[in-house]
């Protein structure tokens, strides 16, 4: 009786008795949340992260899936020396010890190359070519020499054996041969006519007649549709005799009626001419 009437009808014995209760009550309630916390944290339950490099996007979802944890993709570029559709790099890194459901970030290669328009090159000196082409991701393999006048001046490009001109669209990262010339004149042969043609025919027959493919122009840019486009004037003029070579520039329209401005010949000004003196005298 007496323990009883010291808790309850003392104001010390009261006192202590409600610091006790807010001590255990306290006590009880950091007890349960350390339990909550651990529950819902799985505290103790943790998954190493596998190796993903080099590594399918399909395979890495799937090495995951089995660990309880998530790929998730943040950005994919272009890496040549690496297989396509592959992981190229990864955040947490291999080894890192993670909880179940834990994101795992993805760097993948691109699935398709990406595709390069090739810049204007003929008519540059070799280095200046050379350095504009890496500028766009394009490699120099090798240098082919051709008859002209101007040493180390770029006359054309080749890809994969075949004759490309300026917008050509080839793959990042692609080796090129750059045409250039020798320095050394050759024989002058006539020009051949390629107008009314499309540019694909027309730079097999200016190739196998020892010129080279100059400027391309078009009285409206393509889009895609480059085979549609007929020549309507070349430079030099069909018949003329240049030198092998040399370079010829081309014109082109889907308006197969365009026709090239009038020239005035050679034998037509000298005539002219000679007519003039005549009047003067």
């Amino acid at each position: 009786m007496e323990k009883n009437s010291f808790w309850n009808n003392t104001f010390v014995g009261y006192t202590l008795k409600n610091i006790l209760i807010a001590i255990a009550v306290f006590i009880g309630l950091v007890w349960i949340t350390l339990i909550l916390i651990d529950f819902y944290t799985n505290h103790g339950d943790t998954h190493k992260v596998p190796g993903l490099k080099g590594v399918s996007i399909e395979q890495a979802v799937k090495m995951l899936d089995k660990l309880d944890l998530r790929a998730e993709v943040i950005d994919s570029v272009y890496v040549k020396d690496q297989k396509l559709g592959t992981v190229i790099e990864q955040n947490p890194a291999e080894g890192s010890i993670v909880k179940p459901g834990r994101p795992i970030y993805l760097i993948v290669n691109s699935r398709s190359v990406r595709l390069i328009g090739l810049p204007q090159v003929a008519d540059l000196s070799l280095r200046q070519a050379e350095a504009t082409l890496q500028s766009v991701g394009i490699h120099v393999s090798s240098i082919q020499y051709a008859p002209s006048e101007y040493k180390d001046l770029v006359l054309g490009v080749k890809y994969r054996g075949q004759n490309i001109t300026r917008g050509t669209k080839i793959p990042e990262g692609s080796m090129v041969v750059l045409v250039a010339g020798n320095g050394y004149g050759a024989a002058a042969t006539a020009v051949p006519a390629v107008m009314g043609m499309n540019l694909s025919t027309a730079i097999e027959i200016i190739n196998a007649s020892s010129f080279v493919v100059g400027g391309v122009i078009y009285d409206v840019e393509p889009d895609g549709d480059e085979e549609s486009y007929l020549i309507y004037d070349q430079r030099p003029a069909p018949g003329d005799s240049v030198s092998a070579g040399s370079t010829i520039n081309l014109w082109l329209s889907k308006d197969p009626n365009k026709k090239a401005p009038p020239k005035v010949k050679k034998q037509q000004v000298e005539e002219e001419k000679v007519e003039d003196i005549e009047d003067f005298f």
